[in-house]
């Protein structure tokens, strides 16, 4: 075992020794260029600026190829725009039909956020949607700002 390491040790010493001394000589590259050579040609310029133009004008990396209306600028504060409010959409909302004897219930359809019809007591709201009152066939719905006078749909003949 003893002769092992020692062998080893010798290895590792004379690989350091080695490498630290084995230095290798750079030969310093000569210039590719002849002396007699003229300079290369200076850059153009104005075509570089018309092709950037050009680049700028078609903006290639947008999908309508023009332009934003906005100006990019990290350093500007952000102006925020308020985007015009949309008026709201009355729901189209129907009354299925009158269950139960006192108290009655009325099954609207149409009610926003909802796919079926809605079961609502007197007083009873669904997304807004409020039952006010029953007179005869008629329920009186009110929600945000408008109300609804709904007649039951008459069997077809």
């Amino acid at each position: 075992m003893r002769p092992l390491i020692t062998i080893g040790a010798v290895a590792v010493i004379s690989t350091v020794i080695a490498w630290a001394t084995a230095i290798p000589e750079s030969p310093i590259a000569e210039s590719s260029i002849a002396p007699g050579t003229a300079a290369p040609a200076a850059v153009d310029t104005v075509a570089l600026g018309a092709a950037a133009t050009r680049l700028r004008q078609r903006d290639p990396f947008r999908l309508e190829r023009k332009p934003t209306d906005v100006r990019y600028n990290p350093w500007e504060p952000v102006v925020t725009v308020a985007a015009p409010t949309a008026a709201r959409v009355r729901p189209p909302l129907t009354l299925a039909g009158l269950l139960g004897g006192p108290p009655w219930n009325a099954l609207i359809e149409g009610i926003p956020g909802r796919e079926n019809g809605v079961l609502l007591q007197l007083g009873d709201s669904a997304n807004g949607v409020r039952f006010v009152a029953l007179r005869g066939d008629t329920v009186v719905l009110a929600a945000f700002d408008t109300t609804w006078s709904l007649t039951a749909r008459r069997a077809w003949r």
